[in-house]
């Protein structure tokens, strides 16, 4: 306190020249129509500049954590560059990096956006993944931004795989828990044993094969008396998406057109 009185004595005049400033000032802004303006202008502007900080490094935090995962991505596909599976992806499909800017994933029916459109090549019926997993596919598309349908969507199935050469069947959301989905139509002597993996095979001409789905969570798969429904558990948390990649498969239109031989009507 003694210390605080001393610092008051020693810089009175300035502390009270402060004061008379601010009251006039106050004063002058309150009574007169341009400095109000103006002064408002200045403190919008101060306030922008200032959130736009704090927006700068949210983003900055956020994109180290983005960055990371990348790098570890990176390490992974750098390790399997050398396989022909990769190989082959690369060869038949490309890529463009987008924004998810809305999604949902607490109604039956999901939907995310997407800050990539027609004017970045974007096209209806591309899938959309993100380390690795897949996550959906689009169905509409504007000049700039795109929609899309996730996995947990429930009146869309996926083929899917158990593991490189294991049994295909439907894999399908139940509308119920965002992390987790059903895959069905497994041959009752399937083999298939908790965390194998669930992959795409390539066949809708949606994703690339190969990619991941989930993991089967356990073996306690329901019988129906033909068939088994295996648990599985999404690689892809839903409800903390942000940035992603649309697959294009290169050779698209070759393949519908002979797809089209025999099925006219294909879309």
């Amino acid at each position: 306190m003694r210390n605080l009185w001393n610092f008051i004595v020693q810089y009175q005049v300035i502390l009270v020249f402060l004061l008379l400033q601010g009251l006039a000032i106050s004063w002058f802004v309150s009574s007169h129509g341009y400095p109000r303006g103006a002064w408002v202008r200045l403190a919008l502007d101060c306030e922008s500049a200032w959130q736009g900080q704090i927006n700068e490094w949210r983003h900055r935090t956020e994109l180290s954590d983005q960055n990371f995962q990348l790098l570890e991505e990176n390490a992974r596909l750098r390790s399997s560059m050398g396989t022909p599976s990769s190989i082959q992806l690369a060869k038949r499909s490309q890529f463009t990096a987008a924004e998810v800017i809305r999604a949902t994933w607490t109604q039956n029916q999901n939907y995310f956006i997407l800050d990539r459109g027609k004017e970045q090549g974007v096209q209806a019926g591309q899938g959309v993944i993100t380390n690795g997993g897949a996550i959906g596919k689009i169905i509409e598309t504007t000049n700039d931004y795109s929609i899309g349908i996730p996995l947990i969507h429930n009146q869309i199935d996926w083929s899917a795989r158990i593991g490189a050469t294991g049994a295909i069947g439907r894999l399908k959301w139940d509308g119920v828990d965002p992390t987790a989905g059903m895959l069905f139509d497994i041959p009752r002597s399937a083999e298939f044993s908790p965390g194998d993996s669930v992959i795409t095979t390539g066949f809708q001409g949606v994703f690339p094969p190969n990619l991941l789905f989930g993991i089967v969570a356990n073996d306690e798969a329901p019988f129906d008396g033909e068939f088994l429904s295996v648990p599985v558990n999404w690689v892809v948390d839903f409800q903390s998406l942000r940035y992603v990649q649309l697959a294009k498969t290169k050779d698209t239109n070759q393949i519908n057109s002979l797809q089209n031989t025999v099925n006219p009507s294909a879309p």
